[in-house]
């Protein structure tokens, strides 16, 4: 006869008694593979330790950075509810502009750097007025006046999973006749990515739930692995909002990979926690389709940028574990997890970044860094001759950076 033990026993009785009081829903069995070969091959020694450099300390964490040369000057979004403005003339960073809700994602809303596009969400643990939305804002630089784009989504029908939807499909929608009873407010608006003409806004919202949050309120949802991601588009000139992609996992960062003539015809977005990152082909000869370019990542892949040469970046904010490979694999141990403190969840210390070739398939740098000089890398962002490294570490202070020199690529990015 078999002997149960008491540990045994009391896990089973943990696991019945346990609920899911967030009504998380919970996606089917994944089951993530080995990391592959080509990002192993180009693993490196952990460069944080030696060359990170650290300025303009009253900069608290932060999700983005965005930067204008011409000016000296950058802009930062803190997880402190402010956007900072960074001049590098002084080396000072000031509190700049405070949206309704924190912000996330920052981009330039034209070539002119007059004023700029922000992703605001709300922060897990922070309380807000009700009145106090989730969206797409726009500040102009000069005045600081801060003016809602987009506060609403169309509502929409469940559809099968992993959807890229072709022009002629897709589900769209005049910003003046969306109301009450066909739209939802905004979930979570995250990263953000602008046309060359800067007409079209590409937003990912990561997932649908009334109570979403950015940092510790995605928890929930990374233990989830449910797939309710979406990605829209918001097209300025016609006054329209169009569901690009839809049932996918954790649709976060994001970044336009191919033009013809002036229109988008893919994009590049991290699906972070099923370490995964996708090409979706949003038009032309391949449109209303995608290719995995990486999978089985040994980290969450969060925030994507490109430098000069085409060549990705890409933040991992955390690493991958066996913890993580097992519970994603065995869905029924979900609700147990769902239903303890997250105090009580292992969090690794660790984060990293990964660099691609700029077909986004070729990593050609990789490496992982201990946790004591930086925690939660969410982007890394190239800009002239140097590498910033967003903080999403409420603790964090400082800007952070290193000499691009300091990261050994090893080869050649030109395709």
């Amino acid at each position: 006869m078999k002997v149960i033990s008491l540990n045994s026993i009391i896990l089973i009785l943990l696991l019945f008694l346990s609920c899911n009081t967030s009504n998380i829903k919970i996606g089917k069995a994944y089951k993530l593979g080995e990391v592959p070969e080509s990002v192993l091959k180009v693993s490196k020694p952990d460069p944080f330790l030696t060359h990170l450099n650290t300025n303009m300390e009253d900069l608290p964490g932060h999700d983005d950075l965005i930067f204008d040369n011409k000016d000296q000057i950058a802009f930062a979004s803190g997880m402190d509810g402010w956007i900072w403005k960074l001049d590098f003339k002084t080396n000072t960073a000031l509190a700049w502009v405070k949206p309704p809700v924190n912000p996330a994602g920052l981009q330039f809303s034209n070539k002119k750097n007059e004023s700029i596009l922000v992703c605001a969400s709300k922060l897990g643990g922070v309380s807000y007025e009700e009145t106090k939305q989730v969206g797409l804002y726009e500040v102009n630089i000069k005045s600081k006046k801060v003016v809602p784009l987009l506060l609403y989504l169309p509502k929409t029908d469940p559809s099968d999973f992993e959807i890229v939807y072709s022009e002629a499909k897709r589900p769209t929608f005049a910003i003046k006749t969306l109301n009450d009873s066909n739209a939802r407010p905004f979930s979570l608006c995250n990263d953000l990515a602008v046309s060359e003409d800067g007409n079209r806004i590409y937003l990912s919202e990561p997932f649908e739930r009334s109570d979403a949050a950015m940092g510790s309120g995605a928890v929930p949802e990374a233990i989830g692995l449910y797939p309710h991601g979406k990605l829209w588009m918001f097209d300025r000139k016609q006054n329209t909002i169009s569901l690009i992609m839809s049932g996918f996992t954790f649709v976060d960062g994001i970044i336009i990979a191919d033009h013809s003539n002036f229109k988008e015809e893919s994009v590049i977005i991290t699906e972070t926690t099923k370490f995964r990152i996708i090409k979706a082909n949003i038009s032309g000869k391949k449109e209303g389709s995608f290719e995995v370019l990486l999978e089985n990542l040994p980290g969450l892949a969060d925030g994507l940028e490109r430098d000069n040469q085409g060549r990705i970046w890409v933040g991992i904010i955390k690493p991958r574990s066996g913890l993580v490979n097992m519970i994603h694999n065995n869905p029924w141990l979900k609700p147990f997890l769902l239903s303890l403190p997250q105090r009580l969840l292992p969090i690794a210390k660790k984060t990293g970044i990964l660099v691609l070739k700029p077909d986004g398939k070729t990593p050609l740098y990789y490496s992982m860094h201990d946790g004591s000089k930086i925690k939660d890398i969410s982007v890394v962002v190239p800009n002239l001759d140097t590498l910033y490294f967003p903080s999403f570490d409420t603790s964090s202070r400082g800007l952070y950076s290193m000499p691009i020199s300091s990261i050994l690529l090893g080869e050649s990015s030109n395709d």
